[in-house]
């Protein structure tokens, strides 16, 4: 935990779904910050699992399993536990997009990861992941996610298996952060994946929104951020939560005693 104290007293909001707002919220509040709730996305499994089910029943045949948010590890977790499945995680490598994933790997299911990129992306754990021509890996993901990764990881030779991990739903509930921040009473906004970020602009299209600096968990966020025309985009150079709220820590640090905006 960082033990600066630029977040002293400022109000920053936490976009999170509910269910996973909790360890952000309480990092804020240990650097003085007053966390608002506004849940910009919501975790759902899908309507129809069977083909997770008959993946996670038959994981063993996988060489590669690889995670790509927190998310995923929590659904895996659930599916596993009303499937009354218990994997041997001996018998198959984990790869995870960084260190909060595996943080809920470690949590939810027991392992840790085998790989996690140094760059913290999508992008950089398809590129970087040790993997042979031929090799079988599990891609489980959300409804919003496309196919590049897969695209990747074949370009590489492995036989990949995606499959519908989970829905991203637009979040409800909250603060009134319309009515706050025509009050300015938001110092800045945290976004920990594109999704948040596009559904915040459609739960609060405050033009004054956009203003108001937007810390971002890695760079993939923050250059949707900038997409969607927010004009003081926040990212760490290592992707993480405590990182992005070092990022932030350090903006208003710059802000003290200048004039600017």
């Amino acid at each position: 935990m960082s033990d600066r104290r630029g977040l002293e007293g400022k109000t920053i909001v936490v976009t999170r779904a509910l269910n996973q707002a909790a360890s952000l919220e309480r990092a804020l509040r240990e650097r003085g910050a007053v966390p608002i709730s506004y849940p910009c996305i919501a975790i759902q499994q899908p309507a129809d699992t069977r083909e997770l089910d008959a993946q996670l029943s038959d994981l063993a045949r996988f060489e590669v399993l690889l995670l790509t948010s927190a998310n995923v590890v929590t659904t895996i977790a659930n599916r596993l536990q009303a499937l009354a499945l218990d994997p041997d995680w001996t018998r198959i490598r984990i790869a995870v997009v960084g260190k909060s994933t595996e943080e809920a790997l470690r949590e939810q299911l027991g392992p840790a990861a085998d790989f996690i990129p140094a760059a913290g992306t999508g992008d950089a754990l398809a590129r970087a992941l040790p993997i042979e021509s031929g090799s079988r890996v599990l891609l489980p993901q959300s409804t919003v996610a496309g196919d590049y990764l897969a695209e990747l990881l074949r370009e590489r030779g492995a036989q990949v298996s995606k499959v519908i991990a989970y829905e991203t739903v637009m979040g409800v509930g909250g603060a009134d952060l319309p009515a706050m921040i025509a009050a300015g009473a938001v110092d800045a906004l945290t976004f920990v994946s594109p999704s948040a970020a596009r559904n915040f602009t459609r739960r609060c299209p405050l033009p004054a929104a956009k203003a108001l600096p937007a810390a971002c968990l890695g760079p993939v966020t923050a250059e949707r951020s900038t997409e969607l025309g927010f004009r003081v985009v926040l990212a760490p150079s290592v992707t993480g939560a405590e990182t992005m709220l070092d990022a932030l820590d350090t903006y208003f640090a710059s802000k003290i005693g200048s004039d600017a905006p």
